[in-house]
C-alpha cells in the first residue's frame, strides 16, 4: 500500500494527541499521590532535626596554626605553671594563655595525625611556636621535629552575650567537629577523673558505637586557675541523642572490659 505525504501528516497528528493525552494521565496521577501522601520524603526530612541545630560551639572556636615544640626527661616531675607535677608521658601540653584545663585537638599536618591534649603549663618561650608538647604527646603525633601544626580548641568566654539557661557540654573527636551541646542531647557512657583514662575509653568505645557521633565531653565552665581546683575536673564520654530514636540522658551499661 502507497502511503503517501497526506497519510503522514494525519498519522503524526494522530500520535502527538495520544502522546499528550498519556501525559496528562500520568502527570495527573503524580498529582493525586503528592496529594494523598502529603509528600512523605518533605515533611520526614523536616522533622529530623541534626546535631548543628543544638550545637553552639561557634560561639567558644578557637583556632591556631603554627609550628609545635616538646619538652621531656629534663622537666619530668617538676612543677609547671598550674601547679600541677609535669608527667612527660601524660598527654598534656603547655600554650601561653589558654586557660588550665582547655582541652585542645591538636593536627599533625605532616602526617595527619591527631590528638587530644589537656593544658596544664605556660609556654613555649621559644615565639616562633604555639605549643609545646609533653614527650608522649609529641610521640604519639610523631612531632619530634617542629613540625606545622593545627590545634582546635572551644574556650568559655566572659564577655559574650550569650545567656545559657542550662548546662551545656563541650564535646572534642578525633574526627568530628567540635560542638557544644546542651546535656539532654547527650548520652554519656562513664564519668572520669582522670584525662588519660577518658582518652583511653573513648577510643575503645569508637569501636563500640561506630554509628555515633561519639565525643569526650567535659562541662562547657569547665577549668582550673591552680592545682587547688584540679579535682574537681571530672571528664565524659558520650554521644549525641538523636531526636529520632528515643534516648533519655543516663549513663548507659556497656561492657567496659
Amino acid at each position: 500500500m502507497r502511503i503517501n505525504k497526506k497519510h503522514l501528516i494525519i498519522l503524526g497528528s494522530v500520535l502527538s494527541i495520544f502522546v499528550a493525552i498519556l501525559l496528562l494521565v500520568l502527570v495527573g496521577k503524580f498529582f493525586v499521590f503528592a496529594e494523598n501522601s502529603g509528600n512523605p520524603t518533605a515533611s520526614s526530612s523536616s522533622e529530623i532535626q541534626s546535631i548543628s541545630d543544638y550545637d553552639i560551639s561557634e560561639f567558644f572556636y578557637f583556632k591556631q596554626e603554627g609550628k609545635a615544640s616538646w619538652y621531656g626527661k629534663r622537666f619530668h616531675k617538676r612543677g609547671t605553671a598550674s601547679g600541677e607535677k609535669f608527667d612527660m608521658y601524660r598527654f598534656t601540653a603547655a600554650h601561653r594563655y589558654l586557660p588550665f584545663g582547655t582541652i585542645v585537638r591538636i593536627r599533625n599536618t605532616q602526617n595527619d595525625s591527631v590528638l587530644l591534649v589537656r593544658i596544664n603549663d605556660r609556654g613555649p618561650f621559644v615565639f616562633s611556636k604555639i605549643i609545646d608538647l609533653s614527650y608522649n604527646s609529641a610521640k604519639y603525633l610523631d612531632a619530634f621535629g617542629n613540625p606545622f601544626v593545627e590545634i582546635e580548641a572551644l574556650v568559655p568566654k566572659s564577655d559574650t552575650e550569650l545567656e545559657i539557661s542550662e548546662k551545656y557540654y563541650f564535646g572534642y573527636s578525633f574526627e568530628y567537629p567540635l560542638v557544644c551541646l546542651p546535656e539532654n542531647k547527650i548520652v554519656f557512657l562513664k564519668e572520669f577523673d582522670v584525662f588519660e583514662d577518658a582518652l583511653d575509653f573513648y577510643k575503645t568505645a569508637q569501636s563500640e558505637f561506630p554509628d555515633q557521633f561519639l565525643y569526650l565531653f567535659v562541662p562547657f565552665d569547665q577549668g582550673y586557675k591552680n592545682i587547688k581546683y584540679l579535682e574537681e575536673q571530672k571528664f565524659y564520654v558520650g554521644y549525641y541523642a538523636s531526636p529520632n530514636k528515643e534516648k533519655q540522658n543516663k549513663y548507659v551499661q556497656i561492657n567496659s572490659e
